[in-house]
């Protein structure tokens, strides 16, 4: 049985393990940790394997609390203790910096802006299993994908999730026959305690003896907002940041942190100064559209989810006297305009060749990017770098706790 030492956790959690046969990745490992294990896959000279023992343990090794844990694909870092969970995380966002990025920070990074470790998330997409044999029954019961698979788990309780959002997962799960929806799209508001699911199933044409049972179903949760395509707008509900009043729906991306949303404002604000344009790309529902405003003449939103942009509209105004103005376009398709600042919020694979180099022609004197990914945000630091662009500031914030995933913000000057 092959065994070794955890040399260090890389993106995406995996604990890094030299062996005479290359480098092996394995989950659910702590550096320093001396482990056995098996090897399920090989690929271009990398080997994947699977824990079967710690042999000697770290002292930041906890019991998970969660029972899911090591079948749902979510959280990989339940076994750590949290403090330490920072401090993993700090070194894989050096390494990609380092290793992929070409850059060590100079002075040294600030700390890592906590969350709550768990309870901390009001955004989720959960799927019920589609059936593979027409003649089996579906099974309505809700959950996340299962580890290294394509099937669902389903949960009953999710330690990320609030109270409210519990509550339904339990009751809907333990029904004596569930009806069956491919995806829920599920929010809380915050400020409402109120849970909004999206059916990606809804009652549809044609089989009426099974849309009038579904709706007798959804009736016995008064308790939840139920919307579906169609009846979008059912799930639009008013949530407050400051004095700002923002309308969220399940459909629509929204930060899932509601522990980090002042954070992330405080720090975008204060890389801000007062100018005549702001460009806010992949704007979403208008998550930093007011604070832009407060500081420029004109903020641009640029959202390719037509449904977000109606909600940043219908949240901030969208007439050019309005000093925003929001177009439905992909980012990859805007014609960029002069401007003074550029915000990007890129999704996780981050800012595409023709989207990076729209902004290194048009010379914009400030870039502030936020990214949820190290490895594409080091990727898109090491071609900004090399068109005139420096890393004026970094900042992180744990969004995702009990996951590998960080958050960062920097403000990159020409």
């Amino acid at each position: 049985m092959p065994h070794g030492i955890v040399e260090k956790i890389t993106n995406g959690g995996w604990g890094l393990v030299r062996s005479d046969e290359g480098v092996v990745f394995l989950n659910y490992v702590l550096p320093g940790e001396s482990v056995a294990y098996r090897v399920k896959d090989r690929a271009r000279g990398i080997l994947w394997g699977e824990l079967l023992d710690v042999l000697t343990p770290s002292e930041h090794r906890v019991q998970p609390p969660c029972p899911y844990f090591g079948q749902c694909g979510g959280c990989v870092f339940q076994h750590i203790d949290y403090p330490f969970q920072e401090q993993i995380k700090r070194q894989i966002l050096l390494d990609d910096l380092k290793r992929i990025g070409h850059y060590i920070p100079e002075p040294a990074l600030p700390d890592i802006i906590k969350s709550p470790p768990f309870h901390n998330r009001i955004r989720a997409r959960m799927k019920a299993q589609k059936k593979e044999n027409p003649a089996e029954p579906e099974d309505g019961r809700i959950g996340f994908i299962r580890k290294s698979t394509n099937t669902v788990i389903p949960i009953n309780q999710c330690l990320l999730f609030p109270a409210p959002v519990n509550r339904f997962l339990e009751k809907w799960n333990t029904l004596a026959k569930p009806p069956f929806f491919f995806q829920m799209d599920i929010l809380m508001n915050r400020d409402s305690q109120q849970v909004y699911i999206h059916l990606a199933h809804p009652p549809y044409p044609g089989h009426e003896a099974e849309t009038e049972e579904k709706e007798e179903i959804l009736k016995r949760f008064p308790e939840i907002t139920f919307s579906w395509p169609g009846n979008d707008d059912v799930g639009v509900s008013a949530l407050k940041i400051n004095d700002w009043t923002y309308y969220v729906s399940p459909t629509a991306f929204f930060q899932v942190n509601p522990f980090q949303w002042e954070n992330m404002l405080n720090i975008v604000e204060s890389y801000l100064e007062s100018c005549d344009t702001i460009i806010d790309l992949y704007s979403g529902v208008g998550f930093f559209i007011p604070l832009l405003k407060k500081y420029s003449k004109k903020v641009i939103g640029v959202e390719s989810y037509g449904y977000s942009s109606d909600l940043a509209r219908r949240a901030f105004g969208g007439s050019g006297a309005s000093g925003s103005e929001f177009l439905r376009i992909p980012v990859e398709k805007f014609n960029f305009p002069r401007a003074d600042i550029v915000v990007v919020d890129p999704p996780r694979s981050g800012l595409s060749k023709n989207v990076i180099n729209s902004i290194i022609k048009k010379k914009y004197a400030k870039v502030i990017y936020i990214s949820c990914s190290s490895a594409s945000f080091s990727r898109d630091l090491k071609i900004l770098r090399e068109n005139g662009y420096q890393l004026a500031a970094l900042n992180t914030l744990d969004l995702f706790p009990q996951t590998p995933h960080l958050e960062t913000i920097g403000l990159f000057e020409l």
